[in-house]
């Protein structure tokens, strides 16, 4: 019995196809290229001219998978599929990117102005302009509710209405006057002396600085060895006040000092400013009444 032929392998059949299309490109590069024939054929009279067809060209399709390959061929069609779905792939990539491109809008204002233009017109300062939109002291009045807040510092804020709003406010606490001051805090008291401390009036009544003036006197009497005895020895009780002065002057007669009051800072001078706290709107004093000649007869003289 003859032996039995064996099918050839998917490998052997590419090899094949590759040596057969190389034997090809071998065999056109050897054969001599034809002389080129003339488009037209002329006439005996050189008159007429007959163009003769030219080949239709031939597409290169060796980008074809199906060209490739023989269709015949049934390995071809069992890989068909799996190629068709790489190009579709490839497609859908290279048409993504496209989408992907940003597109690049061109807009007038991104002119770079040129140097003649810049030259021609006069340029204002900041500060100018600044002053060109700030308000008066009466425009400002004039927007505000409560416009006996309006200082003349108030224009040159960034927002002078919201600044007026917030001295009007209720229990707001002023920025002390010293701010817009050129000069340093406190430097006018450089040359002012200061007074000596002195004793409020209840402590003073209870007779306790002179006792201690007497004892001071008293010490400064001592010779040296009855000061070297003090210290060694010291006597207690040299400036005893009856209990009872003591009480009246801390509980009876102890008055409160001066302070501020919520939301008064201190400023320049302060200390030496005529306190008006006391006075009534409607009460007139005497040296009032005295300086504006109001005799007895008058009928504002019983105020």
């Amino acid at each position: 019995m003859p032996a039995a032929t064996t099918k050839p392998t998917k490998n052997q059949l590419k090899r094949a196809k590759r040596k057969a299309k190389k034997n090809e490109v071998k065999s056109n590069q050897n054969t001599p290229a034809p002389d080129a024939e003339p488009d037209t054929i002329e006439t005996k009279d050189k008159q007429d001219v007959i163009p003769l067809e030219t080949a239709p060209e031939r597409k290169d399709d060796s980008s074809d998978p199906e060209n490739l390959y023989d269709s015949v061929d049934p390995l071809f069609e069992m890989y068909r599929d799996v190629i068709g779905k790489f190009e579709k792939r490839e497609n859908e990539v290279s048409a993504s990117k496209e989408i992907d491109k940003p597109e690049v809008f061109f807009d007038d204002d991104d002119e770079i102005p040129d140097e003649e233009e810049e030259t021609s017109g006069p340029r204002t300062s900041k500060k100018k302009r600044k002053e060109m939109n700030k308000l008066s002291v009466a425009e400002l009045k004039a927007l505000v509710r409560k416009p006996e807040t309006v200082e003349w510092t108030d224009t040159s804020a960034s927002d002078p209405r919201l600044l007026v709003h917030i001295k009007a406010y209720r229990n707001v606490v002023p920025v002390p006057t010293h701010w817009s001051l050129k000069r340093e805090y406190l430097s006018s008291k450089r040359g002012v002396e200061k007074p000596p401390f002195a004793l409020p009036k209840f402590i003073q009544e209870t007779g306790i600085a002179e006792m201690r003036d007497a004892a001071l006197e008293k010490q400064e009497q001592a010779t040296l060895k009855q000061k070297q005895r003090e210290r060694v020895q010291p006597k207690m009780g040299k400036l005893d006040i009856d209990y009872q002065k003591l009480y009246e002057a801390f509980f009876r007669f102890q008055t409160k000092p001066e302070l501020t009051r919520y939301g008064e800072v201190y400023y320049e001078g302060k200390e030496y400013e005529t306190n008006l706290r006391h006075l009534r709107p409607g009460e007139l004093s005497d040296e009032l009444k005295e300086a504006s000649i109001f005799l007895p007869v008058h009928p504002l003289h019983g105020l």
